[in-house]
């Protein structure tokens, strides 16, 4: 799994995420393009062990709201 190289003039945004502890320490660095930004939060998700979680409405009862 690799990131496109970053390509700055083009447009394209670069996002740059820096993520510490509760004691301010650098525990990651990251720099990546925009499109990436899908593939980095898959590879956040199996390293820090979260997940985004959605709530599924059930469509079936939207006209009673």
């Amino acid at each position: 799994m690799a990131f496109k190289k970053i390509r700055y003039n083009t447009g394209e945004e670069i996002f740059k995420v820096r993520i510490e502890n509760s004691s301010g320490a650098l525990l990651d660095n990251w720099v990546f393009m925009k499109n990436d930004f899908t593939q980095w939060v898959e590879i956040m998700k199996k390293k820090y062990g979260f997940g985004v979680k959605t709530r599924r409405k059930d469509r079936d009862l939207d006209w009673a709201v």
